[in-house]
């Protein structure tokens, strides 16, 4: 029996449940086209009331990961909204989304580390930038692709959030647990088919909570680099399944394939 007073099925259920009404209510008022277009912002939308719910209003100036977060899926979500509603404007090229990713590593970095940044971090940060706006443009790529890029970010967070879970890292797991339901109830709102387009809305945030939880997890336990490097090979599941022979490339291959740098991940923490 579900103990809803236990505060991880609550961070399980209100976001998979606003997800869905978000779902319907932009269907509703935006009508079928543009509401269509819209509606998977409402899976952020349902990551940020979570988020407010179990750990309240941001403080200014910024101090916590949560609030730092917060600001993060606020300004991704304005950015794709604009970006779903008016996509050939001409400031929201892809230069731009490359400019903003270095912005939230540097962002990221500096509440979390000394800045100006020593010549040691220099290289590792160098590192992640290139690693983040790598991982950004490929989800970028396989963004309409039958649903590629929502279900390579639902194994990403779920193999976050067991690593996360076995370094004891509480507040990653959380995070990582909304995420997991609002993606979740996403996937299960497309199924059998897809119905509402994974736009930029939802792809920019989303990818976001992944990469600021990632570098707080680093932060707090280096020794987790590896690990989180494995799981980025989930990205590219769709590749590696490209040479497998025919008879293997089974719908039933593809979602267990994932489970493999998770496993391996898992072992290495």
């Amino acid at each position: 029996m579900l103990d809803f007073n236990d505060p991880i099925i609550t961070l399980m259920i209100l976001p998979f449940t606003i997800t869905i009404i978000g779902h319907g209510l932009f269907r509703f008022f935006a009508g079928e086209g543009l509401g269509h277009t819209l509606a998977n912002g409402s899976l952020i939308i349902a990551f940020i009331i979570t988020l407010l719910v179990f750990y309240g209003l941001p403080g200014i100036p910024i101090r916590t990961n949560t609030d730092q977060l917060l600001f993060i899926c606020l300004i991704s979500l304005c950015f794709g909204f604009l970006q779903d509603r008016y996509p050939n404007i001409n400031f929201l090229s892809p230069t731009i989304h490359i400019a903003l990713m270095i912005l939230v590593v540097f962002w990221i970095y500096t509440n979390n580390g000394n800045f100006p940044v020593i010549r040691t971090s220099l290289f590792s940060l160098a590192y992640i930038t290139i690693l983040a706006i790598t991982f950004f443009l490929k989800l970028e790529d396989i963004q309409y692709n039958e649903l590629q890029a929502p279900v390579a970010l639902f194994w990403v967070a779920v193999g976050l959030f067991v690593v996360a879970r076995r370094s004891e890292i509480f507040i990653s797991e959380n995070l990582m647990l909304i995420l997991i339901s609002a993606l979740g109830a996403y996937l299960i709102l497309n199924f059998p088919r897809p119905k509402f387009p994974f736009g930029a809305s939802a792809l920019y945030p989303g990818y976001l909570i992944i990469l600021s939880v990632s570098m707080q997890m680093v932060n707090i336990d280096p020794s987790l680099a590896f690990s989180l490097l494995l799981l980025s090979i989930i990205f590219y599941t769709e590749n590696l399944i490209n040479f497998l022979p025919d008879t293997y490339a089974t719908p039933l291959i593809k979602l267990v394939m994932p489970a493999i740098p998770i496993g391996v991940a898992w072992l290495f923490t």
